[in-house]
């Protein structure tokens, strides 16, 4: 499809395999969340503008967030953004604004539990994960290189994968020691782990983990029944594999060309059939 049909699309239906729906008007976008249980995308720009997409009724403006976001993240009506400096704003659902200056930088990350929001990156004395109810320090927690922040059933969580294997563990108990595997570690839907190497993807849930290979892939997002991975690599290639197909498929994904520059987020819709995926620009697709 090209850019112009995707452009134009308002919605196409009997879809095969990943086909493009809508090109969101949006200049420099960084981050991505889909509000839970709702079609409504939250779309974080460069320039720290917050928009939320409804790929059935057009593009409105939220509010001015952080400059250079990297993560975005939702709880009802209410929205956090998390930009590389540490510096983070949330938005409740009656439209009031808090700003926090976390103090943790690098690789970080952004989950709310509950009312909760829990933040993970490099701070002045290592890696460490920071828990705030509002804008208030509720809990600080230092962990170790490699470790990746996660929600279930309502309450944060830690990842770590070492050379025997995965863990996840409550915050604040211990992780395995030891150096570190190279996977970027994510949380998924359904209790999934999914880690992220140059190679490919891992998924981590119960018995022997799956994996699916794609070369040069950067990010990687898991749809809310578990059965397909979507995967973005750094030359615009977005894959989506079947995580329960024979190895052989899994090592061949289908893929399009979906980006003029590398895919830096992907994420599922939490109701029907959307994936929305970042790189030049925002897209979203039907699969």
């Amino acid at each position: 499809m090209s850019d112009e049909r995707a452009r134009d699309a308002h919605f196409q239906h009997a879809a095969k395999a990943l086909e493009a729906v809508l090109s969101v008007p949006a200049e420099q976008p960084r981050a991505l969340s889909w509000v839970p249980r709702k079609e409504v995308l939250m779309l974080a720009l460069r320039s720290g503008r917050v928009l939320a997409v409804e790929p059935s009724f057009g593009v409105r403006t939220l509010f001015d967030g952080p400059a250079e976001p990297v993560h975005l993240a939702n709880w009802g009506d209410g929205v956090a953004v998390l930009a590389a400096d540490g510096h983070l704003v949330l938005r409740d659902g009656a439209g009031a604004i808090s700003e926090i200056d976390t103090g943790l930088r690098g690789e970080s990350g952004l989950r709310v539990c509950e009312q909760q929001i829990a933040v993970i990156g490099e701070g002045a004395e290592g890696r460490r994960v920071r828990l705030y109810t509002g804008a208030t320090l509720v809990q600080e927690v230092n962990v170790p290189d490699g470790a990746a922040l996660g929600c279930r059933e309502g309450a944060p969580v830690l990842a770590r994968s070492v050379a025997e294997g995965l863990s996840v563990v409550p915050l604040g108990a211990e992780l395995p020691e030891g150096p570190a595997t190279n996977h970027m570690l994510r949380f998924t839907p359904g209790g999934w782990v999914v880690g992220v190497v140059e190679g490919g993807a891992t998924l981590w849930k119960e018995g022997q983990p799956q994996t699916i290979r794609l070369l040069d892939t950067a990010p990687a997002a898991l749809c809310h029944d578990g059965r397909t991975l979507a995967l973005g690599t750094r030359g615009g290639v977005v894959a989506l594999a079947d995580v329960f197909a024979p190895p052989a498929q899994r090592g061949r994904p289908p893929r399009v060309e979906a980006h003029g520059a590398a895919v830096t987020a992907l994420s599922f819709s939490t109701r029907g059939r959307w994936l929305a995926t970042v790189g030049d620009n925002c897209r979203l697709w039907a699969y």
